[in-house]
């Protein structure tokens, strides 16, 4: 009798597993592989040809530089990989690191720079096949996916360098947990990485657990290993906080609405354009543009799709607001100049999850009803997104980086080298920034 009632609560939890994080429909074609190359490569050639991604091939950018190439440097392979900084491990960026280090150091910028694209590019491609199960809409797929490249937001913090890569690590490694038909080794290997490199990967446990239900449990466990072992690492290490200044709680509620649903429509660098201009209106409107496609996907969404809108909604949220209420500082109010310009950063992957629920209700709204003509509508915004990103990546010249090129820098080093200095200074972006390497590693 008890194995009777321990199968039966086993099925059941299978089956509600299965109705929340289901397999695609359609088996894989032959020929998606060519597709996917050819996103693959549409992808790298977007980030690394636009003026900002260009301009990242000579410029090396915050803690790639000042943390993770110079540790790589100095310290033993196996150290550099498993030593936190900023509280948590950092176990991808470090590894290439490692990789860009082997490289003559004239190329280090171009090293980080490709790699980052590259690693973004196959998030890319993780969300475009393992979204199948949820998006009927090969379009919207596509539209989702290709947001991972082109996405308005943060692009002068985080386009192309390893420092923070990690936001969009948490949000290819939620959809690799949903991908229930995913290459077991490869994707376990991302999702370990992923978790050695995020200090907010424990969002996505729940979603690792329900995958415990169900058959091809690699990718779940390897997830919650590593994930294991890097809440053991946050719990025995100190993190130095930004500031210590007082959270106001109307601010952290006034910068998460401008960061997220207005972010995601309109860019990091426009909002400064548009909410002194307009004030809350601007908010108002890019939350009603944002609400109509989520209460469709709630209305008429399957039980996987209303469990993915609330879920994605959940996790934006919750983001947003640990982001902004661990690390606040003033100049992260409303009112400080530029808007959100400061930490744009913490936008990427709650815009991400916000554009996750939307596209679900997009694709769930029946054909033949009035509600389709609102849908409709957010469609088309949604498209004209996608376009204007890729036209503000060509334009935008501020996300431009144009302080010290690296061959410049490596030249002043090389100077001070000359004079017999054991050491020398090596400067780079942003503004400020620099570490100091030993003379024998930056020599021709």
């Amino acid at each position: 009798m008890g194995d009777r009632v321990v199968a039966m609560t086993a099925q059941r939890s299978a089956a509600l597993a299965d109705g929340v994080v289901p397999l695609p429909d359609e088996p894989r074609h032959e020929r998606a592989w060519l597709g996917l190359l050819a996103g693959f490569l549409a992808s790298m050639a977007f980030l690394l040809l636009v003026p900002a991604g260009w301009s990242r091939l000579d410029h090396l950018w915050a803690e790639d530089g000042a943390r993770f190439l110079v540790d790589a440097v100095r310290s033993p392979a196996l150290e550099d990989l498993v030593t936190p900084y900023g509280g948590y491990l950092h176990a991808l960026p470090r590894l290439v690191a490692q990789l860009v280090a082997l490289l003559p150091v004239e190329w280090a910028p171009a090293g980080f720079a490709v790699c980052a694209a590259v690693l973004r590019a196959l998030i890319a491609l993780i969300v475009f096949a393992a979204s199948k199960a949820y998006l009927r809409s090969a379009p919207l797929r596509f539209a989702l996916a290709a947001l991972v490249v082109v996405l308005p937001a943060g692009n002068s913090e985080t386009l192309n360098n390893m420092t923070n890569l990690h936001w969009f690590l948490l949000f290819g490694a939620f959809w690799a947990l949903l991908w229930r038909n995913a290459p077991r080794v490869p994707v376990a290997v991302f999702v370990v990485l992923a978790a050695l490199s995020s200090p907010l990967i424990f969002l996505l446990t729940p979603i690792a657990l329900v995958r415990l239900f169900q058959p091809r449990k690699v990718v779940p466990i390897a997830f919650l290993a590593a994930t294991a072992v890097q809440g053991l690492t946050m719990m025995f290490t100190s993190r130095t906080p930004y500031s210590h200044d007082e959270v106001d709680p109307v601010q952290v509620l006034l910068a998460s609405m401008l960061r997220v649903p207005v972010v995601a429509f309109t860019g990091s660098e426009r909002v400064s354009q548009f909410y002194p201009a307009h004030g809350n209106l601007v908010v108002l409107g890019a939350l009603l543009v944002a609400a109509v496609p989520i209460a469709a996907g709630l209305r008429f969404g399957d039980r996987a799709g209303r469990a993915l809108v609330l879920v994605s909604c959940v996790f934006s949220v919750v983001v947003i607001v640990a982001c902004l209420v661990l690390n606040w500082t003033q100049v992260l109010q409303v009112q400080a100049p530029e808007v959100v310009m400061a930490g744009q950063r913490y936008s990427i992957a709650p815009c991400l999850f916000l554009f996750t629920a939307i596209f679900v209700g997009l694709d769930a709204t029946p054909a033949k009803t009035w509600e389709r003509l609102a849908v409709a509508g957010s469609r088309y915004l949604v498209g004209i997104l996608v376009v204007v990103s890729v036209v503000a990546h060509m334009r935008v010249p501020r996300t431009v980086l144009s302080g010290i090129p690296w061959d410049e820098s490596l030249t002043r080093a090389r100077t001070e080298c000359a004079t017999g200095a054991p050491e020398a200074r090596l400067e780079h972006e942003p503004s400020g920034w620099f570490f100091i390497a030993p003379c024998e590693s930056i020599r021709p």
